[in-house]
């Protein structure tokens, strides 16, 4: 494990972290040969930050052929491999080392592979970052001076800091791992060729959610207009008056308000929304629910889709599951399925067994099933 409540006490979004030898990771680990076949698909995310291109810090974007691969210099470049834990189930694993951290935080695993002295320059996240050495070995400096000067280095593709100065650094083998808060500014540069799996999370930040639920609310509140019917003469044409501004405030705060159970039930949609490129094919809709159970047949069980995230949520009276942007509103008698659903990404005939002969909780599993949501392992 590499979280504990010791972890969250002294370091979460406080101060850096190194842990030697604190991971195992599996033997079918992707390698550079997988990690370069890979890089021709164009349903994963992947970039190539050349450091000496025709401009400095030049990023590409894949998919990326082989000759493409096989042309690139010697040193000074990397790939960048995004949301690896839903494409590869050996990547996917890592996370149980996660247990206790809220599930809705863990974005994704990226993977970096790098040549010789390759790195994508001196920089800051706006979110924590666990920096596990897969393969070869990385050189890590950090700055965690909050007064030092974070501007940017302007006209380039990437933000690189214009000014870093190393305060600590530590060089990373196989199995280490480096935990950093938001805004410390790290430079990590391969010493030899070099994987590197990056956990990063999730931290939306309020223009992005405003920005979706103001979108949202929209749809409701369009033919709600201003009125003043108790206007009166006045002196001056030209004057917006202090009433007719606290009118239009109240008017439009009005329309933003929600309850806190519908607030809930937007963002648990909101942040399982899987990316577009991420998206599960759904299925012809069955019509019944009662084929369910016939799932299972030959000792197969169902399994989240790796880009579906289900979570759950009770707020004033409600039970809230959420899967792929949508939600159920569940009774209170179906929190332990819930629990089951979210808690493990697979599970047997025997597991859902009571929840199969129970219409709604049926039904909710068939249109999770038909969405694409959950799959047959």
């Amino acid at each position: 494990m590499l979280i504990n409540h010791a972890f969250f006490s002294q370091h979460w979004q406080r101060k850096p972290l190194l842990l030697r030898q604190a991971v195992r990771l599996p033997e079918n680990s992707p390698d550079k040969k997988l990690l370069f076949s890979l890089a021709g698909d164009e349903n994963i995310e992947t970039r190539l930050v050349l450091e000496h291109g025709e401009r400095p810090w030049e990023v590409h974007y894949g998919p990326f052929s082989s000759t493409e691969l096989d042309q690139l210099p010697g040193s000074r470049w990397t790939i960048l491999f995004q949301d690896m834990d839903k494409h590869l189930q050996e990547v996917a694993e890592l996370l149980a080392q996660f247990e206790g951290m809220p599930r809705w935080r863990i974005d994704d695993i990226m993977i970096s592979y790098a040549a010789d002295r390759g790195s994508v320059g001196p920089h800051t996240d706006e979110y924590d970052v666990f920096l596990i050495q897969a393969a070869g070995k990385r050189r890590w400096q950090i700055n965690e001076d909050t007064l030092a000067d974070r501007s940017l280095v302007p006209g380039l593709d990437m933000k690189i800091l214009q000014h870093f100065e190393s305060e600590q650094e530590w060089l990373l083998e196989p199995g280490d791992v480096l935990y950093l808060p938001p805004g410390v500014a790290h430079l990590g540069v391969a010493e030899g060729e070099c994987i590197t799996w990056s956990v990063g999370f999730r931290a939306p930040s309020a223009g992005e959610l405003f920005a979706h639920w103001a979108d949202e609310k929209l749809r409701n509140v369009s033919n709600i207009r201003y009125s003043d019917p108790d206007l009166q003469l006045q002196a001056h044409r030209g004057e917006i008056q202090p009433q007719a501004i606290d009118r239009l405030r109240t008017m439009l705060l009005s329309a933003l308000e929600q309850e806190t159970a519908d607030f809930a039930e937007w963002f648990g949609r909101f942040i399982t929304e899987p990316k577009e490129n991420l998206q599960p094919f759904p299925r012809e809709p069955s019509g019944s629910s009662a084929g369910i159970r016939g799932l299972f047949t030959g000792g197969a069980r169902l399994c989240r889709h790796p880009a579906s995230d289900i979570l759950y949520t009770q707020e004033n009276g409600h039970l809230y599951l959420f899967c792929g942007g949508h939600s159920y509103d569940l009774p209170q008698r179906h929190l332990p399925l819930a629990i089951l659903l979210s808690g493990q990404d697979c599970w047997s005939a025997d597991d859902l067994d009571e929840w199969l002969d129970d219409e709604p909780a049926a039904r909710m599993l068939c249109d999770l099933y038909e969405q694409g949501f959950i799959q047959i392992d």
